[in-house]
């Protein structure tokens, strides 16, 4: 899994993409990090230090979920497959 990729796929766009969740379930999720996707409500508001950036970065991936309008996380190792379903600027 090539999480740099992911990210960027993120934040191009929306990406389809299959994740464990912490009681065993798999759940599959549309997401985006992309700014223009966002509505600006749900906008990030607050900053992480690098050092905890870094740290979650190792761990984490968030993303904006298109179905539930709300911000999510998934642990990195938890992630079984994503694809890239839209690229804003096609």
């Amino acid at each position: 899994m090539n999480i740099p990729d992911l990210r960027k796929a993120l934040h191009e766009g929306i990406v389809l993409f299959q994740f464990q969740k912490i009681d065993g379930t798999l759940r599959s999720a549309r997401g985006t990090t992309c700014p223009d996707l966002v509505p600006s409500p749900d906008t990030p508001k607050g900053k992480r230090t690098p050092e905890q950036q870094a740290a979650y970065e190792r761990q984490t991936v968030t993303f904006y979920d298109i179905d539930k309008k709300a911000w999510r996380s998934m642990r990195i190792d938890t992630i079984w497959s994503y694809q890239r379903a839209l690229k804003l600027s096609e």
